[in-house]
């Protein structure tokens, strides 16, 4: 069985080699030439880390790396070649991070306004303007471009092997910030976004600024790569910043595997290799490129990076010897011999815990969700219709009815995702139809989805770990550098996602990656989630779809246990004796319009409700309610000692 843990230590494995082989590198031949071909590679690698960041960490299509390169190129070529006596190495790559910032916020702050195809030609398009506006500039010294060479103040205080070696270590530092970067709270948005720009906003996540911040952090080691480039190449041209160089760095990440780590440096030392030392063969490299490219695409769409960690294949099954309802049902006996105690309810030593009595609704204060009178029209059709609801604190609301009745446009209003026409919605005192999804998540309102949105290449541990994190205390740097307070914030979001992980029995999947596991323990997962920002209010879309009774019973348990807590839950959900075993308070919607609201008893003998949506469904329910509102019955007493 195959873990991320596992993964990333592999991983770690073949970038020490990598690092170690560069460094040996030498040995081989150390002529000037050579060295040269060597520095260039470790440049170019610079500009794949960069885009790998916005395009595999972030999920955006960005096209044209090299538009970038080549300002921050110039910009470090002209300073040198008007200032030679103070051009070295450190400054001019500081000198090339502004320059790649700069050009950064102003390519990436209108260009990231549009997305997917647009994003990558108006990219690709910047990639094609440089280098032919600065073939006519006198500044960039026009098509002859600028040479550091003739320059004769020009004088390297470093060459050699000594440089060569600088350079490499310049690439180890940037693919440790690379590593550092993906495993903090940042990168925990940057991978939210590129999953799901829905699932991003549910965990408060900020849209165009999460963007705008990729493609500005991608600019660094583009920025630096174009610094060293000058530095060893002693020259900037034109052609330097191709075209071409844009589809050979973005066929290096996708070769190597785009979104890891070590993908866009093995893909660079693939591509740019075969570049500079395929000698005769070079009339032939666009063919091999695009074979490769191609091949890659189609058969192993993780890069070499799948191959090596075993996951290249485009189809990921759950091992035969994975059973979660043997596992679920194995661990919920462990946990009633007392053998298993539920994180959740293992009490710190300060501070006794106990689930004993009548487990009522937390006393904590939480506000009351209020849906007064709210429509929202769709061109033509009035998808919902002069909606009103209450969810209190602890207690369990549903919202049922027919397909196309309006249930999760509902919750779609209420989280932000669409904007009301008429009406109001509010949390306590604050209007939520006024707010974006990021904000209502920042308010304590967490969602799921119908199709359950979890990070497939990830662990349940990471992408639960993740949004605690997201939405968890520390600052970004303090995250990325790894300061005692970004440690301590990472770990404790590890062990509120670990709480949250045993609360839904998925504790002995937390290792596991999302891709192999089966849709029911996904959407536990997604609950899960859901539950590890510590919601005040949870909105629930059909999580009950696809589950096996052993994993209904289970969410049955996490859902009483919430409320419980006095979390507020809105469950919309087709499987109607679930329903009316689980809410206190039932609306019934048909056509976008509320026709009836009361308790399981009386929707059950409301004969408009009956005609529109329940009919025969009436005899699966029975005569089964839920406890009085505001009690927790002693079902929830067992299920919490499970």
């Amino acid at each position: 069985m195959k873990t991320r843990t596992g993964r990333n230590r592999r991983e770690m494995i073949v970038l020490g080699v990598i690092f170690a082989a560069l460094f040996l590198l030498p040995l081989l031949n150390n002529n000037t030439f050579r060295l040269q071909q060597y520095e260039y590679i470790v440049a170019v690698t610079l500009v794949a880390i960069g885009l790998n960041i916005v395009v595999g960490y972030a999920g955006q299509l960005v096209l044209g790396p090299g538009g970038i390169f080549g300002i921050a190129g110039y910009a470090a070529a002209v300073f040198a070649n008007d200032h030679p006596s103070d051009a070295d190495l450190i400054l001019l790559c500081l000198l090339g991070l502004v320059a790649a910032s700069v050009a950064g916020l102003i390519i990436g702050a209108p260009a990231l306004r549009v997305g997917g195809f647009y994003l990558g030609m108006a990219t690709l398009a910047i990639a094609v303007i440089v280098p032919s506006v600065a073939s006519v500039m006198n500044l960039t010294g026009a098509s002859t471009g600028i040479s550091l060479l003739s320059n004769l103040e020009f004088s390297p205080k470093l060459g050699g092997v000594g440089l060569y070696e600088l350079c490499v270590g310049v690439l180890v530092i940037a693919a440790v910030w690379s590593w550092l970067l993906l495993h903090s709270r940042v990168g925990h948005r940057f991978q939210a976004l590129a999953n799901s720009e829905d699932l991003a906003a549910s965990l408060g996540v900020i849209g165009f600024r999460t963007k705008l911040l990729a493609f500005v952090l991608s600019a660094w080691p583009a920025g630096v790569g174009a610094a060293i480039y000058v530095y060893t190449q002693q020259f900037f041209v034109p052609d330097s910043a191709d075209p071409n160089l844009s589809i050979y760095v973005l066929a290096a990440c996708i070769i190597g595997g785009v979104g890891s780590v070590l993908g866009p440096i093995l893909g660079s030392l693939v591509v740019f290799g075969i570049n500079e030392f395929l000698g005769g063969l070079a009339q032939w490299q666009d063919i091999v490129f695009g074979v490769l490219l191609a091949g890659f695409a189609i058969l192993c769409p993780e890069g070499i990076v799948g191959l090596i960690d075993g996951t290249g294949t485009r189809t990921l099954t759950l091992p035969p010897a994975l059973d979660p309802r043997r596992l679920l049902n194995t661990r919920r006996t462990a946990v009633d011999h007392g053998e298993v105690t539920p994180r959740r309810h293992r009490a710190p030593a300060t501070t006794p815990v106990t689930l004993d009595a009548e487990l009522a609704p937390s006393s904590r204060e939480t506000p009351s969700l209020n849906v007064s009178r709210v429509s929202k029209t769709f061109g033509a059709v009035r998808a919902v219709d002069d909606v009103s609801l209450t969810v209190a604190p602890g207690t369990v609301h549903a919202l049922i009815g027919s397909n196309g009745s309006g249930k999760t446009t509902v919750l779609n209003l209420i989280s932000g995702f669409y904007r009301i026409d008429g009406g109001q919605i509010t949390l306590g005192e604050a209007r939520l139809d006024r707010m974006s999804a990021g904000r209502v998540a920042h308010l304590g309102i967490a969602r799921t989805f119908q199709a359950p949105k979890l990070i497939l290449r990830q662990t349940l541990l990471e992408n639960v770990a993740g949004a605690a994190s997201i939405q968890g205390g520390g600052h970004d740097l303090g995250s990325v550098l790894r300061t005692p307070a970004g440690i301590r914030a990472a770990r404790h979001a590890n062990e509120v996602a670990r709480d949250a992980l045993e609360e839904t029995g998925l504790g002995d999947f937390a290792h596991e990656l999302v891709a192999r596991l089966p849709h029911g323990l996904r959407r536990l997962g997604e609950v899960a989630r859901a539950l590890a920002v510590s919601p005040s209010l949870l909105l629930l879309d059909e999580p009950a779809a696809g589950l096996t009774h052993s994993e209904l019973e289970s969410l049955d348990a996490v859902i009483r246990r919430a409320a419980a807590r006095g979390t507020g839950v809105l469950l919309v959900e087709h499987n109607v004796p679930f329903v009316f075993r689980l809410a206190e308070e039932i609306t019934v919607l048909h056509l976008g319009q509320v026709i009836s609201t009361g308790t399981p008893e009386q929707i059950r003998g409301d004969d408009a409700v009956a005609e529109a949506f329940l009919g025969s469904q009436r005899e699966l329910i029975g005569d089964v309610v839920p406890p009085p509102a505001g009690r927790i019955s002693s079902v929830v007493k067992e299920a919490g000692r499970g």
